[in-house]
């Protein structure tokens, strides 16, 4: 029976028969790296793929998928890569046992859970639809992040066993869930249906916030951690993972999505254009910022969250998604 489980480390150097990555248009963070590593300098339209020996990495082999633009690799197309990357490898001369492969989708501002159970949902396919299986023993999602590798294993466990491994809902894992793997039997399978497919249906909101460092906290724990717990999907756009006109892709999301979270410290003039047009459009706006920042007199007005801390904003944030969903306030599709 294969297994699956989420280790802390990087990917190229954890030993594995094959790693699954994908060329979307270009090559993003640890696509990229790989990439390099094994001196592949291909193109892949999408549906081509190419298995490349593992080069100055620990894994033997590494297989890109072409993907098609970065832009439109969401989570839909997450689950379809998750099941297309096992019938190519294990359709291979190789038969790799165990295979590696990191979260597609946080890195350019995907919701992280909704991301990695999406590939995870792609995976479970190709296992109890489509049978595959021997003489693939083990998948390991390995995750370079050390929050966010408990928090998948956490994840992880919780929908293979349909009951709750954390303390608290938005709660990261103790590091020891990392070492424990379960199997893809049909309760899994049951649990995860419903990620990539039906993701779109689920409420949708935009971060608007700035990108320095120093907020990492806010995105990675009290907003991302929040969203899950709420099961809202929140998604940022980050400059750097994207070519063309990255301006118009924020209008594009503003506009379809349910609504905007922005985060108004440093009084960031990005941040407000976004929160302006999204007033323009309607959308509901929540707007959140640190006790004693200063606002501009144009927001002064409206209702803000205020947070003393990263626990203190996941805490009030969790509870304000909760409730405006109750209260009808976001679109239902």
């Amino acid at each position: 029976m294969v297994s699956v489980r989420v280790v802390h480390g990087d990917i190229l150097n954890y030993p594995c028969d094959l790693i699954v990555l994908k060329h979307a248009a270009g090559f993003y963070g640890v696509d990229k790296a790989a990439a390099e590593r094994v001196r592949f300098s291909g193109s892949l339209e999408k549906g081509q793929h190419s298995i490349i020996p593992g080069r100055s990495i620990e894994a033997r082999q590494v297989l890109f998928l072409g993907v098609g633009p970065l832009t439109d690799f969401r989570y839909a197309e997450i689950r379809k890569f998750g099941r297309r990357v096992l019938h190519i490898a294990l359709s291979s001369a190789e038969h790799p046992h165990r295979i590696c492969s990191p979260v597609h989708g946080p890195g350019y501002g995907l919701d992280e859970n909704e991301a990695f159970l999406s590939l995870v949902g792609g995976f479970s396919d190709a296992i109890n639809i489509d049978h595959l299986g021997p003489p693939l023993e083990e998948l390991i999602i390995v995750e370079r992040d050390t929050r966010r590798a408990e928090h998948f294993s956490a994840l992880l466990m919780e929908n293979l066993y349909g009951k709750r491994q954390r303390k608290r809902a938005g709660t990261a894992a103790r590091p020891k869930k990392q070492s424990q793997s379960g199997p893809f039997d049909p309760p899994a399978a049951s649990n995860l249906s419903n990620y990539g497919r039906d993701s779109e249906l689920k409420i949708r909101l935009f971060v608007a916030m700035p990108f320095a460092k120093v907020y990492g906290d806010e995105w990675e724990i009290a907003i991302t951690e929040a969203a899950g717990a709420s099961d809202v999907i929140c998604e940022r756009l980050d400059e750097q993972s994207y070519v063309g006109d990255v301006l118009s892709q924020i209008k594009k999301r503003i506009s379809e999505y349910d609504g905007l979270i922005a985060l108004l410290n440093e009084n960031n003039p990005n941040v407000f254009l976004e929160v302006g047009f999204a007033w323009a459009k309607d959308k509901p706006t929540i707007l959140i910022a640190k006790e004693g920042d200063k606002l501009p007199f144009d927001v002064k007005g409206q209702r803000c969250i205020l947070y003393s801390s990263i626990a203190d904003l996941r805490k009030k944030l969790t509870n304000e998604l909760t409730n405006l969903k109750k209260s009808g306030v976001f679109a239902q599709k």
